[in-house]
């Protein structure tokens, strides 16, 4: 039961830190190449999802979460 919890924190913490990382890049991202005035603003999530730093950050927040949920847990 330990791992199965703690692998549901693990993943709720990866959406969690996938969403984050998504709104931070965005913002980011209009903060160094603000639009023209009356220009649209579209965003790829393919290309954001594709570099590694993502999956890294991604990864580390899954690993942490599981880490925190099952060392708790075994108390």
């Amino acid at each position: 039961m330990i791992y199965i919890k703690s692998l549901l924190i693990g993943v709720v913490a990866l959406f969690a830190t996938m969403i984050v990382y998504v709104v931070i890049l965005i913002s980011v991202l209009l903060r160094l190449h603000p639009p023209p005035p009356g220009a649209e603003v579209a965003f790829d999530l393919r290309s954001m999802i594709n570099g590694p730093s993502f999956w890294l950050i991604a990864l580390f927040a899954f690993a942490l979460g599981f880490y925190w949920e099952s060392r708790r847990a075994s108390r």
